[in-house]
């Protein structure tokens, strides 16, 4: 087992400036999701394009919302051909109808996106997003980050903690 998939995973260590979105431009959920996956790198993808990547995830979607409450939403999806794992952040300061399941709009997605082979790390990852998540507090001051360098040096004095 790689150290990625240790217990000790962190979020931090996944995500990239690149690949944190500040403004959501969308407020429908479908819209949303495209526009995160845009910052996948399917350039490094063999035969993988955007369009697979968003009907897997809708289709994970469409067996029960990733819209887990509290203004949050984790959607995934996993792939035999990724070649890699990625997280995109988005931000919505308005709020996005995700069906989440206390009915309420969404303002903090996190898109999880794995290769079949890193099942473990798959795993912990979507359980750590959550744990992090779980907590009010925690939402509220990622909420008022401003610019990706804070969401991403926030989670990490966060997880660091």
């Amino acid at each position: 087992m790689s150290h990625l998939a240790s217990k000790s995973v962190k979020v931090y260590n996944f995500l990239k400036k690149e690949r944190v979105i500040m403004n959501l431009k969308n407020d429908l959920k479908e819209k949303i999701l495209e526009e995160l996956i845009e910052y996948i790198p399917v350039g490094k993808i063999s035969n993988l394009t955007r369009a697979k990547i968003f009907d897997e995830v809708m289709k994970r979607e469409s067996l029960e919302s990733t819209g887990i409450g509290n203004g949050i939403a984790i959607p995934h999806a996993k792939f035999n051909t990724l070649g890699g794992f990625y997280i995109v952040v988005g931000i919505s300061k308005k709020g996005v109808d995700f069906a989440a399941i206390d009915g309420k709009p969404v303002h903090i997605i996190f898109l999880v996106v794995s290769d079949t082979k890193e099942k473990i790390l798959y795993i912990r990852i979507l359980a750590r997003i959550a744990r992090l998540l779980h907590n009010k507090s925690f939402n509220e001051k990622l909420l008022k980050q401003t610019t990706e360098n804070d969401v991403i040096n926030f989670i990490k004095k966060y997880e660091t903690f």
